[in-house]
């Protein structure tokens, strides 16, 4: 296969390193941005957003890039990686977004969309490019694409619902940032039940509810938080009845957030509970360790944070819950690193600074625990794993039960071999080194063994907070 023009060269190559990767999370946030600047010689110079995104691609996917460029370029080439800005692209200026067109032109006239998505009540680092798509989330986005592309429309209103710090309200914030970046003359008000509550007492207390009803009644997007809450007020379910019917018959788009689905919130009118189910109703669970580690190298780089990236896979394997504590123990983390004299802090260190140090998870997890769970993702039965058949399949499950028992849980190597009855502690580190060497080859297992030490971990009970 010779494709020789270099932006179809990447184009071609690029599809072909997604379906490879088999992980969306990763593909759209390290490769997307990325491009050929050009060949020289016998180097690819492609061009990546920032050091972080060029070190990353080196370590982790420098082969596949490799393999899959010289395949279809038909002759040898190696990457090499560049910090470069796109064709026309001018350099992000906002340093708490990283992909706002700061300004949007229509009619001639210059708007500044900033100004404008902080008067809608929006938060300005809310944006769709640093939402990480993953399992947990992937209709909520899909659905939210179409509302961007035709509000009021379709999926009118949308109904988002999940669990505390999963990116409900990130996402439904990026919808309107987006319909704001492509029409600055749009009216977008995002608001929280009880905010829409606190403003409907002050104007029957001033006699001004025209004015109340005004501001909410007259915009495209309608935007509104902690849905669940509404049931609290009687005649707020009422007015706010009345807001949406009125928003939905003249065409405008609603978007609805809250912590369950409208069918669990209680004392509800059924009028009401009705219209939320009518357009979309699209949850957001808790994100799995693929999306988790995804977010966690995206914070990294939004946040300038540099961290050895087997403390990044630590972190996402360890906080399991949301988005928010992900952040916060990456924060913490990083605090911490930088205070470090000597060099990077030690997993062992880290362990004890997100509370979840070997000896507490041991306590909370026993071996036959792991071993389930091993044998549930491979396929085999824990009598096998601990007996004496060297199927390929067998022996593998075998040897990642070992390595998990031993690196995540800190177990002795004597114990292990013991608990899996193999002759000495000689077996274990032969299985921990090529199960790691396993891992860093192959992008798909490292994430299987990610998923299975996230299932072993999520059924401990947790009650650590990060701040």
């Amino acid at each position: 296969m010779k494709v020789r023009e270099p932006k179809q060269l990447w184009k071609t190559a690029l599809a072909q390193i997604e379906i490879k990767l088999d992980a969306p999370a990763q593909f759209k946030t390290f490769f997307a941005d990325t491009e050929l600047i050009g060949i020289e010689g016998k180097k690819a110079i492609i061009g990546v957003q920032n050091p972080y995104t060029a070190d990353w691609l080196k370590q982790r996917h420098e082969g596949l890039i490799k393999e899959t460029i010289t395949y279809v370029y038909g002759d040898k080439l190696t990457p090499e990686f560049k910090v470069h800005n796109k064709k026309g692209q001018e350099p992000v200026i906002d340093n708490e977004s990283e992909d706002s067109p700061l300004l949007s032109a229509q009619n001639g006239i210059m708007g500044n969309v900033i100004d404008v998505i902080n008067k809608s009540g929006l938060n300005t680092t809310y944006s769709l490019s640093n939402f990480i798509i993953g399992n947990a989330n992937r209709i909520a986005h899909a659905a939210s694409l179409a509302v961007i592309d035709k509000p009021g429309e379709v999926y009118n209103p949308l109904f988002i619902y999940g669990k505390t710090g999963v990116g409900k309200t990130h996402l439904a914030q990026a919808i309107g940032r987006a319909v704001l970046e492509r029409n600055i003359r749009k009216k977008v008000i995002y608001t929280s039940s009880e905010n829409f509550l606190n403003e409907m007492v002050k104007g029957l207390k001033t006699a001004s509810m025209e004015k109340f009803r005004a501001k909410y009644r007259q915009v495209d997007i309608l935007i509104i938080d902690d849905m669940q809450l509404i049931s609290k007020w009687v005649q707020t379910q009422d007015e706010f009845f009345n807001t949406f019917n009125q928003l939905h018959i003249g065409g405008s788009q609603v978007i609805m957030i809250a912590d369950r689905k409208p069918e669990d919130i209680k004392n509800l009118e059924s009028r009401l509970r009705s219209r939320m189910q009518g357009g979309m109703v699209a949850d957001i669970s808790k994100p799995d360790y693929e999306m988790r580690l995804a977010i966690v190298e995206k914070k990294a780089i939004t946040f300038g944070i540099d961290l050895n990236h087997k403390i990044l896979e630590y972190i996402a394997r360890s906080v399991t819950d949301n988005v928010r504590e992900l952040e916060g123990a990456l924060k913490k983390i990083s605090l911490f690193n930088q205070m470090k004299p000597n060099g990077d802090l030690t997993l062992e260190e880290v362990s004890h600074m997100l509370g979840k140090d070997t000896k507490s998870k041991r306590e909370k997890i026993k071996i036959p625990k792991v071993l389930k769970e091993v044998s549930k993702s491979f396929g085999v039965k824990v009598a096998d794993l601990k007996g004496p058949r060297r199927t390929k399949e067998v022996a593998l499950a075998r040897q990642v039960a070992m390595y998990i028992l031993r690196e995540e849980f800190d177990y002795k190597l004597e114990e292990v071999a013991h608990t899996l009855n193999r002759k000495d502690h000689t077996t274990v580190i032969h299985a921990i080194d090529k199960i790691q060497s396993k891992m860093m080859l192959q992008e798909e297992f490292n994430m299987q063994v990610g998923n299975v030490i996230t299932s072993i971990n999520d059924s401990a009970v947790v009650t650590d907070d990060i701040d």
